[in-house]
């Protein structure tokens, strides 16, 4: 009875280690993808190309746009 009681002890503790270890390298999964989308979302902002202006008549007619120095 006591040796029963051992083994059921036993299994539930080890139900409950091994579940833990499973949600805790899920949680690290989760924050390794996290970092990485914050890092591709600050390189977005960063590193991106400049917004191609342009200005039109009246008309439709697409003028290109030159800097002004």
């Amino acid at each position: 009875m006591i040796g029963e009681r051992h083994t059921i002890a036993r299994l539930q503790s080890d139900f409950y280690r091994d579940s833990y270890h499973k949600v805790l390298n899920g949680v690290f999964i989760e924050i390794f993808v996290l970092l990485i989308l914050i890092l591709a979302i600050l390189y977005h902002i960063i590193v991106h190309p400049p917004q191609p202006f342009y200005a039109s008549t009246l008309e439709g007619q697409i003028l290109t746009l030159t800097p002004a120095k």
